[in-house]
């Protein structure tokens, strides 16, 4: 207590703790409660001055106990009573009406109900002492004899929650998490710490999704949001005689979707404990974050939080919608809805509201004039407007800064020791900046629209927060459902015949390459019915399809190259169908790993352009050589391809210590033969004379030796 006042005192400059007028609790001015406040925190002052009132009032009973016992002992004296007589006396003796007999008798009572009193104080709990929150201040938190952190919080506090106990002891072992009594615990904390913190779960998710803070947001959408937009051709004409109207207008709707998506989790003890011994070992570094954030509960829920955000991230920028409603197959998170690029896949191919910039592939060496044309494409009028953004790779930023310094001396990177364009806009082009999205990967794709016009739509920011956790035998499981999408709020119109000029109108434009690479599929599920449901170019089935396919629904369009790709792991044998919606070559087999590629008629049928029946074989990494000597840099599996036996192999260049390679033969008239020479060390010579024959050989200081040999 004398070190909590002491403490405040220096703190406030003052020479004595301010009191109330009957000196039974402090008085501070709101001018010292707002230094406290710097100090420690709104909570945390709150707790100290509790704690300094509790010791106010306590040394005031014992001012009070003291003066009791004086007057009682000077009355005693007086009346020279004997300790018998005086103990007789307190427990309800007769007085015999004399004063001072029952004045003593009056202190006895007051004397014992003050130390009463005192008592029940003094063995009361400790808990969050002044003393304690002191120490607490620059973020060197202390605990509370009954929770973790003084927080005070129930998921923080030590009782039945070992988790808590083993942060404060260092010692205790590992949380049973496979305990029945443990599991409720946790689940009733998860609970609480979701309800009592909902602004904290919400900031959470903010912090995560990494997507252009200038991009628009829109809440409230349940399932999906049309903006309804009008487009007038001009209706000025010059005054004349007669009635000639002119006004011609194109109504149109642009419909933006959010897709439902959920959350399901399931915790067995083991993985609650890894979690347990991660939390212990992130606290070391977690000084400048709030307490509350550093408790089990809240590093638990964050880690959730986190992935999820990563999924979502990445499904709103690569999403491609595929899910199996009737099974219980786990998709995908790319998988839950259509993100960004899909959107631009969609409206440039299927329903081409957008025209696209024929100029080709860009290159490293023109990459900067590459983008100067394709921004330069953008109608003045779009560009006179400002707030554009050009969505790009990384690889092409990266390669357009490279270049750009190369050819203007703009800026000098030091760290790098050459010069290297920084700025956030092409050269010369203000009114458009870059937008590099960290998913947007493996494509030559560059897309152009207004940062305003891209809008990330949910339900409820909240609900994605609203974990509900439940418990099955020994296992923890938490879910959450919500909903989640991006739009264009604007694409362009969809020209019709008979229409002018001035109904063409469009907010993106892109060059004309593919927005996703050759090997994106997207899985396709059965739904019984032997309908192709099409959301995507590129599908692969589902390894449990079971019904033949004879006709095709979905979003494709005339002239679009569509391609089914078979599953090896399916069950049975089913079909594409040889018939009216699909013209080919007979049937086509799904159970191989082959690929059936489809043109889309005018008519939305489709005629076969091309099959495989097996999967496309991977790229060889052997390396050939002919040569007296291998380069070990070059790979790991070397094939002999000389016309003519041979023994003049001299040595090996090259390569890392450990590193093993093999070295196989050839034919017997063009065989191989080793010996040890040069770095090359056997335990005897060997002659390679079929391609299955190999030597393999490990770098040991220096010397290739001999570590393997498979010779027929």
């Amino acid at each position: 207590m004398g070190k909590a006042v002491k403490w405040a005192m220096a703190l406030l400059g003052i020479a004595s703790v301010p009191l109330n007028a009957d000196s039974s609790a402090t008085d501070f001015t709101a001018e010292q409660r707002k230094k406290l406040e710097d100090a420690l925190g709104a909570n945390y002052t709150d707790k100290f001055i509790k704690g300094l009132d509790k010791g106010v009032a306590e040394a005031s009973e014992n001012l009070e106990l003291k003066a009791i016992q004086d007057e009682l002992d000077a009355l005693v004296l007086e009346t020279n009573l004997s300790a018998e007589e005086l103990a007789t006396l307190a427990n309800d003796g007769n007085d015999n009406g004399n004063a001072s007999l029952t004045k003593i008798k009056a202190l006895s009572k007051e004397l014992e109900t003050v130390k009463g009193q005192l008592n029940v104080l003094m063995g009361a709990p400790e808990g969050d002492s002044p003393l304690e929150i002191i120490k607490g201040q620059h973020n060197m938190l202390k605990h509370s004899v009954t929770h973790l952190f003084g927080s005070g919080a129930t998921y923080d506090a030590f009782e039945g929650r070992p988790w808590n106990a083993r942060l404060r002891d260092g010692s205790v072992k590992a949380t049973d998490f496979r305990n029945d009594s443990a599991i409720p615990t946790l689940q009733g904390d998860l609970e609480h710490f979701v309800r009592e913190n909902p602004t904290v779960i919400n900031s959470w998710f903010n912090d995560y999704e990494d997507l252009p803070a200038e991009w628009d947001r829109r809440s409230g959408v349940l399932d999906q949001v049309a903006d309804a937009y009008i487009i007038p051709e001009e209706i000025v004409q010059g005054r004349k005689a007669g009635w000639n109207p002119k006004n011609k207008f194109k109504i149109g709707a642009e419909v933006g979707k959010v897709f439902a998506k959920k959350i399901d989790i399931e915790f067995n003890g083991q993985q609650l404990q890894k979690l347990e011994t991660t939390w212990l070992a992130s606290i070391k570094n977690m000084d400048g974050s709030h307490p509350w954030k550093m408790s089990f509960i809240g590093f638990l829920l964050s880690e959730l939080v986190k992935q999820q955000k990563v999924d979502d991230r990445k499904a709103q920028i690569n999403g491609i919608y595929s899910i199996s409603e009737d099974d219980d197959t786990a998709g995908a998170a790319v998988n839950s809805q259509n993100g960004l690029r899909y959107l631009w896949y969609y409206h440039g191919d299927v329903t081409k509201k957008y025209r696209k910039f024929s100029i080709g592939t860009p290159t490293d060496a023109g990459i900067v004039d590459y983008v100067h044309k394709l921004v330069d494409m953008v109608p003045e009028d779009e560009r006179k407007n400002g707030g554009l953004e050009l969505q790009l790779t990384d690889r092409w930023r990266k390669a357009y800064n490279k270049r750009a310094g190369e050819i203007y001396t703009l800026q000098y990177s030091t760290d790098q020791g050459k010069q290297d364009y920084g700025l956030e806009s092409p050269i010369d082009r203000p009114w458009i900046k870059f937008q590099v999205l960290k998913d947007n990967t493996d494509t030559d794709f560059m897309g152009i629209t207004s940062s305003k016009n891209i809008q990330i739509m949910d339900y409820d920011a909240s609900e994605k927060g609203k974990f509900t956790i439940t418990h099955e035998k020994r296992n923890t499981l938490i879910f959450a459902d919500y909903r989640l999408g991006i739009r264009f709020i604007f694409v362009g119109t969809e020209v019709e015949e008979g229409d002018t000029a001035a109904f063409i109108k469009q907010k993106l434009w892109s060059n004309d390459c593919p927005v996703f690479a050759d090997n994106v599929r997207v899985p396709i599920y059965d739904d019984r019915s032997g309908v192709l449901k099409i959301n995507y170019n590129a599908m692969v089935v589902d390894e449990k399809w079971v019904t033949d396919i004879a006709v095709a629904k979905g979003e494709f369009a005339a002239g679009q190259v569509i391609t089914i790709t078979g599953n090896p792991s399916m069950a049975g044998v089913k079909y594409v169908k040889d018939n009216a919606t699909f013209n080919i070559q007979g049937d086509y087999a799904l159970n191989t790993g082959g690929t059936l590629t489809l043109y889309v008629n005018d008519d939305k049928t489709f005629t076969e352009l091309s099959r495989t029946t097996s999967a496309p074989t991977a790229a060889s990494t052997d390396v050939d050589f002919a040569t007296a000597t291998l380069d070990a840099d070059s790979g790991t599996i070397f094939r002999y391809t000389g016309t003519a036996s041979t023994t003049a192999f001299t040595g090996i260049v090259n390569g890392v210590e450990r590193k093993s390679i093999r070295i196989y033969g050839k034919a017997a008239n063009a065989a191989l033969t080793l010996t040890t020479t040069g770095n090359v060390k056997l335990t005897a010579n060997a002659t390679l004379d079929a391609e299955t024959d190999y030597i393999q050989l490990t770098k040991i200081a220096g010397v290739w030796t001999e570590t393997k040999r498979v010779i027929e």
